[in-house]
């Protein structure tokens, strides 16, 4: 990605029931434009984008094991994404989200 990270969140989907909801990853301490890297393994899961503004239809990307999906500019701020149920996978996913974390912001304003 060409970018440094000073953090990680680590995921884990034990099957289809587990999601993730409707988001952007858009709190101060991530920055103006924060730069989210996304590394998948295991099932392969679905992860679905829909603007925040403008009415049209999600738009859905494969994360297969070993994918990395980068998120930058400003994708947080225009765009929300998350991962919905999928009854028909058994297997589990791992995703880890690799994110810089500004520790010199004021989040209590």
């Amino acid at each position: 990605s060409g970018c440094s990270f000073n953090g990680v969140l680590l995921n884990l989907y034990r099957n289809g029931e587990d999601a993730l909801g409707w988001h952007s990853d858009d709190e101060a301490y991530l920055g103006v434009s924060p730069v989210i890297v996304s590394l998948s393994f295991g099932a392969t899961r679905t992860c679905r984008f829909r603007h925040r503004l403008r009415q049209c239809h999600p738009v859905g990307v494969e994360l297969t094991s070993g994918s990395l999906l980068l998120m930058r500019g400003q994708t947080q701020r225009y765009w929300h994404h998350c991962v919905p149920k999928r009854k028909r996978v058994h297997a589990a996913r791992i995703n880890l989200t690799f994110r810089w974390v500004h520790t010199n912001i004021n989040t209590t304003q």
